[in-house]
């Protein structure tokens, strides 16, 4: 059983196994969920708690409900697939498929560079950097922490910009450091408390962990990011292009 209070979360359990279902095939798009009477009997809860359940999986998406004659609850799709490989990253993929994208900044900041965040971004340890965290939202939902780090020197004024758009626009527009390649290392994981609840997600719902490292044209690192995603949401993919023909 979950350690969480079953009151309080079990609309998330709801969701995260009907989202199960869909993804894994066992729901396929144009198939109808069970009747709201049919699923609260199966769940043990009430008609409050599993309408919360099924808002989550309209919000992502997945699901469509029809009224009138004909109507029902309708499976629509798994999650979308998105290219890791890409240099803008996954939101604007997800945008250019109709989402509705949102940031929400959770933490600006200076500080202290860790020996990692140093030796990533080829600063002194201790030397002081810029931290931005956001929280990334998908057509409502909470998909993505963003947790980033910048040397001062790069954008010296960063903090005091709009932080909710597209950093790298921002980088490339305003501090002429357009983002040209990263590194990135993935690891699947599970969430933090605090991300848990940013993510709203149950203690035992994995995670991939991303540290990306992004450097401008001449091999500058201008950003090092430590990202969450929930990997319910979006599926990872990693495109190989053919080498060029000698």
């Amino acid at each position: 059983m979950y350690s969480l209070d079953r009151q309080t979360h079990l609309y998330l359990h709801i969701a995260d196994e009907l989202r199960s279902r869909i993804t894994s095939g066992e729901l396929t798009p144009g198939n109808t969920l069970p009747s709201e009477r049919s699923l609260s009997h199966q769940f043990e809860a009430s008609r409050i708690t599993l309408r919360r359940a099924l808002d989550i999986l309209e919000a992502e998406d997945l699901i469509e409900r029809r009224r009138g004659r004909g109507g029902g609850t309708f499976i629509k799709s798994a999650p979308p697939t998105v290219e890791i490989n890409r240099m803008e990253g996954f939101l604007p993929q997800l945008r250019e498929r109709g989402r509705t994208v949102a940031s929400q900044v959770l933490v600006t900041d200076l500080v202290s560079a860790s020996s990692e965040i140093a030796d990533a971004l080829k600063v002194e340890p201790r030397a002081q950097v810029f931290r931005l965290v956001r929280l990334r939202k998908v057509s409502g939902v909470p998909m993505l922490i963003e947790d980033s780090y910048f040397p001062v020197a790069v954008a010296p004024d960063l903090l005091d910009q709009d932080l909710t758009g597209s950093l790298y626009e921002l980088l490339t527009n305003r501090y002429k450091a357009k983002p040209t390649s990263k590194r990135e290392t993935i690891v699947p994981a599970l969430a933090t408390s605090w991300e848990q609840r940013k993510l709203q997600m149950r203690p035992d719902q994995p995670i991939l962990r991303i540290k990306r490292t992004t450097f401008a044209s001449n091999d500058t690192p201008i950003e090092f990011s430590i990202d969450v995603l929930r990997c319910d949401l979006a599926q990872v993919e990693v495109v190989t292009k053919p080498l060029p023909s000698t």
